[in-house]
């Protein structure tokens, strides 16, 4: 049986260093600490998608949760790859051929038919929507910098300074001496909690 303590446990070291490494940006010129601030967020939100997916996966294998609490299901998979073929499959009229892991919305969506909506993992994505959408607009300002990109990041620079000021780039935002502790440190925080509950860890 697949388990869930080993997904959260790598969540768990990977943001640990992540936080180490943003101790360390005082060493950095101004304009690489901001840069290096956007990997991070980067590659936070990589780790967030793979974790949900994974765990997803492996509730629906019927794993139960860390503290050994067991998933309520509507549809028992017999492997990850079959998990992951049920999402895109059982119960639909139509196949669902790509599955996103980045948006509250599209993760309900993607279990709908195969983990109760009442299920823990369901109920702590409801929770944190904004926080995964607020991160999700910041990852998509860095990596795609296309125009919707920047109309959806505009919403989190007004969210945070009260009116969108053009110059407010993400490495900036994440690093804003404003915030304290730094915006990039509090959505490693943040998320860190989130992951726990989604675990039950």
């Amino acid at each position: 049986m697949p388990r869930i303590l080993t997904d959260y446990r790598l969540y768990d070291t990977e943001t640990r260093r992540l936080l180490s490494l943003c101790g360390t940006l005082g060493n950095l010129e101004v304009v690489h600490q901001k840069l290096v601030a956007e990997i991070v967020l980067l590659r936070l939100f990589s780790l967030f998608e793979n974790f949900v997916s994974s765990l997803a996966a492996k509730i629906a294998c019927g794993s139960t949760y860390v503290d050994g609490t067991t998933p309520v299901l509507l549809f028992r998979a017999s492997s990850m790859k079959a998990a992951k073929t049920s999402f895109q499959t059982h119960g639909r009229t139509r196949p669902k051929y790509q599955l996103q892991w980045s948006k509250a919305s599209e993760i309900k969506e993607n279990v709908i038919n195969v983990i109760d909506q009442g299920d823990n993992l369901v109920t702590v994505v409801d929770r944190n929507g904004t926080l995964i959408d607020e991160l999700r607009r910041v990852r998509n300002k860095i990596a795609h910098n296309n125009a919707q990109s920047r109309s959806k990041y505009r919403e989190i620079v007004k969210r945070h300074y009260g009116a969108y000021m053009n110059h407010v780039t993400p490495g900036m935002l994440l690093l804003a001496p404003r915030f304290q502790p730094p915006l990039i440190e509090q959505y490693i925080r943040q998320t860190r909690i989130m992951v726990k509950d989604m675990a039950r860890a």
